[in-house]
């Protein structure tokens, strides 16, 4: 039998970009026909690489091309809106990275115009694809833990805690008015949502820019990367660090602690969920094919099975024993995104029970996000705006 793989094509070079096109090749139901990037050097490198077989800067030819079903946003987050905007309007399905726009109005017409045009999509939150993160979720919607009376946690980094550290994102003119809110907090508000059933209602953030000057490399730096070379002063706007209070729609109350300059922490996220019955608790870098579930009178360690396989879409899952990594939770993730488009459907609007985050989901972390620079700025309690 012969199947036809989705034909997709991926924009950014950067970090991100060269993930999607592996997790795209791994769900089994498409391929990486196009790279598409700033610098025609760059895209070329990429491409080849990766066995890419069109490299290209002309974004308007690979929207213009009719085999091109689905595109990858993988650019600067300045970035989003306007080629997510003109991928829907010639047609395509869209994957964006978050944060899915700088604000909420561009969210909104993105969302508007998938759904006018009835495309599929989709936001990149990767770590809903780990199996126990949805074995987590599954516990907490069967009553497994009771009534959740607090949720905290948190994201926490060191690869900006040196003013010589550098990279486009620490720019509010690429990367918008949040940097550690937008770039990992929506991160774990999805996380949070997503495994509670929860909504955020309000929020009161504390926020801080521990390094107000960094060097600026006269070129590009790749996330992750040390910079190199000449450089100048760039006086920085946006948060390093936040401490974010949250009331849940439930009645239970949340936290989380975030950071990208805390020294020796590399990818810490954390959810911890206090329900009244049991706590259960996640850790991505030193647990994350396991849960720790506490009762009053005992505790004990969940790991991973066949049936926490079962739960992921994704093919030939990591049998129990072998941990699951980031790039196979991106692949997990990325697969059931596929298969809605193979089977002609959408996500059902409700972003929590979705097999893939929706344009839903993408609103709801914007929200989260605006909403913590509204309560920062003004020191008061900030409402999170209402989405479907």
């Amino acid at each position: 039998m012969t199947v036809r793989l989705l034909r997709a094509a991926v924009v950014g070079t950067g970090f991100i970009g060269p993930h999607h096109v592996e997790a795209i090749r791994r769900t089994g139901f498409g391929e990486a026909v196009a790279i598409v990037g700033s610098d025609a050097n760059r895209a070329a490198a990429c491409a080849e690489r990766l066995r890419v077989p069109w490299a290209t800067t002309d974004l308007e030819e690979v929207l213009a091309d009719s085999s091109i079903d689905i595109v990858h946003v993988c650019s600067r987050n300045r970035t989003h809106e306007e080629i997510t905007l003109a991928a829907l309007a010639a047609g395509k399905h869209v994957l964006v990275e978050k944060p899915m726009a700088l604000d909420p109005d561009g969210a909104a017409r993105m969302a508007a115009l998938a759904a006018a045009k009835g495309l599929v999509l989709g936001v990149a939150f990767t770590y809903r694809g780990y199996p126990m993160v949805r074995r987590a979720r599954s516990l907490v919607r069967a009553g497994a833990i009771g009534a959740i009376r607090l949720v905290q946690g948190g994201y926490l980094q060191d690869w900006l805690s040196e003013p010589t550290d550098y990279n486009w994102r620490v720019d509010s003119g690429e990367a918008g008015r949040s940097r550690a809110m937008a770039d990992i907090g929506s991160h774990w508000f999805d996380l949070m949502e997503f495994v509670t059933n929860e909504r955020v209602v309000e929020v009161f953030a504390e926020t801080r820019t521990a390094i107000l000057a960094r060097r600026r490399p006269l070129g590009d730096v790749a996330t992750y990367e040390a910079a190199s070379g000449p450089t100048t002063e760039l006086a920085i706007d946006t948060e390093d660090e936040a401490i974010i209070v949250m009331r849940l729609a439930g009645g239970g109350m949340a936290s989380c602690v975030l950071t990208q300059v805390s020294p020796g922490r590399k990818n810490h996220l954390t959810l911890e969920i206090a329900g009244a019955d049991a706590t259960l608790a996640w850790n991505l870098e030193d647990s994350a094919d396991r849960l720790w579930l506490g009762k009053r009178d005992r505790a004990e360690i969940l790991y991973r099975s066949a049936a926490d396989a079962a739960r992921i879409l994704g093919p030939d899952p990591a049998p129990a024993g072998v941990a699951e990594g980031w790039t196979g939770a991106l692949r997990d993730l990325l697969a059931p995104f596929y298969a809605a488009i193979v089977d002609g459907r959408a996500a059902d609007g409700a972003s929590a029970d979705a097999a893939y985050p929706d344009a839903q989901a993408g609103l709801r972390a914007i929200a989260f996000v605006d909403a913590a620079l509204t309560s920062a700025s003004s020191g008061r309690w900030a409402a999170v705006g209402a989405t479907q």
